[in-house]
């Protein structure tokens, strides 16, 4: 299965895949969901360091604590080649501020900050603006950090929809507020 998601030699993964199945990628979860490829921990990949073109992570590095999330964006920067980029999203502290400012309604921010406790992985150990995050992914070499835009990803034109669209009130995409750090990084060619 895993050399399907092999296209044009290009290694794509999907880490903390959870539910999610994106094709053409190796879905990676530390639970055993019947379209995972490669059950693992995503703090140690069964990979080869510099052996993957793209690495796409939606609602997984907040679950790690505040002492080791950036030993695990390192061990993703080591499995990238030269050249290659790290997507990710994650729970955006500053919307979640902000929204609570405006509505004063706790209940609906718990799941995006703290987790939706279903299991014993869903628990949130660490919470990010775009500063805090793209500090701590140069620290530990990438470059060129950015925002990106779910509209402008093969996600969004294949049609599936995960955390990176989470919006308050739910599936208002066109009025609603963003709650996702959509943030992009590339590992330096040389």
């Amino acid at each position: 299965m895993i050399n399907e998601t092999v296209v044009d030699n290009c290694v794509k993964l999907h880490l903390g895949a959870g539910t999610r199945d994106i094709p053409g990628y190796i879905n990676i979860d530390i639970l055993d969901y019947p379209h995972i490829d490669i059950k693992a921990d995503l703090r140690d990949l069964p990979f080869e360091n510099s052996s993957i073109d793209f690495i796409y992570s939606c609602a997984a590095i907040e679950h790690f604590g505040r002492k080791e999330w950036k030993g695990v964006l390192n061990h993703w920067f080591e499995k990238l080649k030269p050249g290659g980029t790290l997507r990710l999203s994650t729970a955006d502290f500053r919307a979640a501020c902000e929204r609570y400012m405006e509505a004063g309604n706790i209940e609906e921010l718990l799941g995006l900050v703290i987790g939706g406790q279903k299991d014993e992985y869903d628990w949130h150990g660490m919470i990010f603006d775009f500063e805090h995050l793209k500090t701590g992914l140069e620290e530990v070499g990438f470059v060129n950090v950015r925002k990106y835009d779910w509209r402008d990803t093969e996600l969004n034109e294949m049609g599936i929809d995960d955390y990176s669209q989470a919006y308050i009130p739910h599936m208002d995409k066109e009025n609603g507020r963003l709650m996702m750090l959509n943030v992009m990084a590339d590992k330096p060619k040389i």
